[in-house]
């Protein structure tokens, strides 16, 4: 795996795994912390840890940021992300409620 896509699903990673987003529920707004990072190492364990200034830095050399409509979730075990397909003509998100 490339670093950029390592970094990549590092960051998606942080969107779906923010301990205080599981702790509120379904339908509660999540609170993504800030200079945490939320990790799926290699062998599929799913973690999370603060970030010191010299982590930050090369984390950013690295990353890259989620552009508008991007979806990301876990089924199975596994992190998945999709841009297409997720939408409506008005910008509803489709699978929501189903």
């Amino acid at each position: 795996m490339s670093a950029r896509m390592y970094a990549f699903s590092a960051a998606a990673l942080a969107a779906v795994m923010a301990t205080p987003a599981i702790a509120q529920g379904e339908s509660s707004p999540w609170n993504l912390a800030e200079r945490n990072a939320y990790v799926m190492d290699m062998q599929g364990k799913m973690w999370s840890t603060r970030v010191s200034d010299r982590g930050m830095a090369m984390m950013m050399r690295n990353a890259k940021a989620l552009p508008r409509g991007t979806v990301i979730w876990q089924s199975n075990g596994r992190l998945y992300m999709a841009r297409a397909g997720m939408w409506d003509r008005a910008g509803n998100f489709m699978a929501g409620g189903l």
